[in-house]
């Protein structure tokens, strides 16, 4: 169990955009500390395989992209897309977020990435 307390909110990253579906958030050890729907969407997939994911599959890819840090000047955000969602995986201070977006909606990825780089502004860093 852990004591981390969760570096956003839930009804913060709904803030952003109206087409985002689903927030995640974990610590740099893979506890999940958030794992929510916007209320009245539909999950593609189960909870628990959402939580299953999030202890593990944020912290992978962004390691996997940060081997290039050196080269590249870092990672700023990793962005999946899927047949029904774009997924976008980013550092928040010593914690991983995951925020899950409808395909189609460019303007919701350019408001995630936006409040991104604000929100990082505001913490220390990793």
């Amino acid at each position: 169990m852990t004591t981390a307390k969760p570096i956003a909110t839930a009804d913060e990253v709904f803030a952003i955009n109206k087409n985002i579906r689903w927030i995640g958030l974990v610590t740099e050890k893979g506890e999940v500390l958030l794992n929510q729907m916007r209320p009245g969407v539909q999950s593609h997939s189960p909870a628990s395989f959402d939580e299953e994911t999030l202890s593990l599959g944020p912290l992978t890819l962004l390691g996997v992209a940060e081997r290039y840090s050196k080269y590249l000047h870092g990672v700023e955000m990793l962005t999946v897309w899927y047949g029904l969602i774009a997924e976008v995986y980013s550092w928040l201070g010593s914690q991983v977020i995951d925020i899950s977006v409808e395909t189609g909606h460019d303007e919701a990825l350019a408001e995630i990435r936006a409040w991104l780089k604000q929100k990082k502004a505001t913490l220390p860093r990793k």
